[in-house]
């Protein structure tokens, strides 16, 4: 009996640690994703966060035996590792220079972030990946709030050439950063969870932030993942997809109107973006004539220039993650950087058709943002890129359950409903007679 006791005693301490663990990680993990904020150091407090809720992830699985690290978590650091093996490659004859030691330091800090976040959420449910999108709509909301008061005061270090960028580097980085939350904001109001006076204000919060950073294609990726997210939810009832896109067009013509009466700046700077290309973008230096230049140096620099080197050639870097993964890392970085994201969708439509839940469409919507603004853009250091291709590849179907009617194998005995269960008729009341007086 005594005997029973003890391992009794020892069971609930040992799952009271798993608990304790577990929550812990998760708090680190929403600290990272607040601190994400600031980014205008390398490394920067927010990468050694990340690098703590691993550490943590290794103690909560040595808790659990029989819990593996799942297939996708170890294909996505696969995708990374050889994605980084190859920068290094590549920048060896480069290695002595101190800006280039620098730079694949800050570089690999920034894509271990993915692997961070995919060993974290492979042993997430539901209720956690929820969690996260509300502290990550959280955290956009204070990087728009400081973006807005810095764009109407003009701080300097609140903006950059008169664009809001809050804390983080640059306003392209900042845009695209607030993205996933407006894709976050119509999934709780799509499905009414949450307060909709407290949600749509952090959307228009959100899309104000979006549309200060001056960002062109972090506007028009704003606008198409939130109404792509919303017509997703709502393609089965076309009276009320037409009824939210009304309120959305509203609500960007109230915030234009909002921005334009309050800061006087805003106009002259919409008109100034408002323009398919500007003068950096023409030209023989010009952003888009540079895709072609290094069309011919691909080809012939299969192991790639190395980290920093393209821009000894031409005055900006080439401002495309796509273009920049081939001729800066050669043919194995850019291979591994379009498996890494032709296969996020793959698995993202896979774990929706298994599962049945929202939460991977979400997810892939706010990542599909992200690889819009940086494919015009060097994307390379945006944390919140390779947080998102984490999450999608940690996400587990065995934790998220499935809301799909399992299909019936022929032969097999069908469980039917208590509800369901055909009873015999209750016989007719028996009316006694009256007894004679």
């Amino acid at each position: 009996m005594s005997t029973d006791v003890e391992h009794h005693k020892v069971g609930i301490s040992l799952e009271g640690l798993r608990f304790a663990v577990f929550s812990t990680r998760n708090m680190i993990f929403w600290v990272a994703v607040l601190a994400m904020n600031f980014t205008l150091m390398r490394p920067s407090p927010v990468d050694l966060l990340y690098i703590l809720t691993f550490l943590i992830t290794m103690v909560y699985l040595t808790l659990f035996p029989r819990f593996e690290v799942t297939r996708r978590a170890m294909l996505v650091t696969l995708l990374l590792g050889g994605w980084a093996v190859s920068y290094f490659l590549a920048s060896l004859p480069h290695i002595g220079e101190t800006p280039t030691q620098f730079e694949l330091l800050a570089k690999t800090f920034a894509i271990s972030i993915g692997v961070f976040a995919a060993f974290s959420a492979m042993s997430w449910r539901r209720k956690d990946f929820e969690t996260f999108m509300r502290v990550y709509i959280v955290s956009c909301c204070i990087a728009s709030l400081l973006g807005t008061f810095g764009f109407l005061t003009q701080m300097p270090l609140l903006t950059w050439d008169g664009r809001a960028k809050g804390l983080i580097d640059d306003p392209n980085m900042y845009g695209s950063f607030l993205i996933p939350a407006g894709v976050f904001c119509a999934y709780f109001l799509s499905r009414g969870q949450g307060s909709k006076i407290l949600l749509s204000g952090a959307l228009g919060l959100v899309l104000l932030g979006i549309l200060l950073s001056f960002s062109r294609i972090a506007v028009v990726a704003g606008i198409f993942c939130c109404f792509a997210y919303i017509f997703f939810h709502n393609r089965s009832r076309p009276r009320r997809l037409m009824l939210i896109i009304g309120g959305l067009v509203v609500t960007g013509i109230v915030l234009f109107v909002f921005a334009s009466l309050t800061s006087a700046e805003f106009t002259a700077k919409l008109m100034d973006r408002l323009t398919f290309a500007k003068s950096y973008d023409l030209g023989e230096e010009g952003r888009y004539h540079r895709y072609a230049l290094v069309l011919p140096m691909i080809a012939t620099n299969p192991i790639g220039i190395g980290v920093l080197q393209l821009e000894k050639i031409f005055p900006e870097p080439i401002h495309n993650i796509w273009l920049s993964s081939f001729v800066n890392y050669g043919w194995g970085g850019g291979i591994s950087y379009v498996t890494l994201a032709v296969g996020s969708v793959i698995v993202s439509i896979r774990n929706y058709r298994r599962t049945g839940n929202e939460v991977a469409i979400a997810l892939l919507i706010g990542l599909a943002g992200v690889i819009f603004c940086s494919s015009l853009h060097e994307g390379e250091h945006w944390r919140q890129s390779w947080l998102f291709y984490g999450l999608v590849w940690g996400f587990n179907p065995a934790l998220m359950g499935t809301t799909k009617p399992k299909a019936i194998k022929p032969g097999a005995p069908r469980r039917v409903a208590a509800d369901q269960v055909k009873r015999p008729p209750a016989p007719a009341p028996v009316r006694r007679q009256p007894k004679p007086l």
